[in-house]
């Protein structure tokens, strides 16, 4: 190959080139996967937010592509299936609840302030647009081994309730009462809100939450703490 001509002046179509060109140290690399996680999460929380709006059985991939303003064959791109994006609205329905049953085993706070942490963290997972898909459809749609999944998820907050409840009552800060029963009382409160709690009353989502520990803990605390 012969080497370039190189010329004094460099020609319109070099220079145009040249221009726009940016230096490599200020090009943005492109985060790998970025793109499509971002696509992806948008897609999960508009089916999301039409299932808990619709129901799941009336909610199509048609009206999930049409809210987004795509079409329907590009949704196949990021999802396999309708039961797909469902179990991934309610895996991200859990939020960081992981971490915070991790939390409620330190036992250098007291048991009363980790039940309120607890019901706060719980409120707010269940009032955004992921949490409200997972109280008002459930994993009812799935078939048995993902739903089995979302249930042993849901498994584990009621027994973090349950211990918590347990714990009180071995300290003499909780008078004696059935585990079971508080902790279905507090879940059967708190799956209630994502029906009527909208976010535009003068109560926040943490005062809700605060004002149903703080009505529990009167009832069910001995006021040694």
């Amino acid at each position: 190959m012969p080497d370039a001509i190189t010329t004094d002046k460099p020609t319109k179509t070099a220079s145009r080139k040249q221009a726009t060109v940016k230096p490599a140290a200020t090009r943005r690399k492109a985060v790998p996967g970025a793109k499509h996680e971002d696509k992806l999460t948008a897609i999960l929380r508009t089916a999301a937010q039409l299932f808990a709006q619709n129901g799941y059985e009336a909610t199509s991939l048609d009206m999930i592509a049409d809210r987004l303003g795509m079409h329907k064959a590009t949704l196949y791109h990021y999802v396999n299936n309708k039961e797909s994006i469902l179990y991934q609205c309610l895996v991200k329905s859990f939020g960081n609840l992981d971490t915070v049953m991790k939390s409620m085993e330190d036992r250098t706070i007291p048991v009363l302030e980790r039940l309120r942490l607890f019901v706060r963290s719980l409120a707010e997972a269940q009032n955004n647009d992921f949490g409200r898909c997972l109280v008002l459809v459930g994993a009812g749609p799935l078939d048995n081994m993902t739903g089995d999944d979302i249930r042993q998820f849901q498994r584990r907050l009621d027994q973090t309730v349950r211990a918590l409840i347990t714990e009180g009552i071995a300290s003499g800060v909780i008078r004696p009462c059935h585990p079971g029963m508080v902790s279905a009382l507090l879940f059967g409160a708190l799956n209630w809100v994502p029906r009527w709690y909208s976010g535009k009353g003068k109560f926040s989502i943490q005062d809700v939450a605060d004002n149903f520990v703080e009505t529990l803990v009167k009832g069910i605390g001995t006021g040694a703490a």
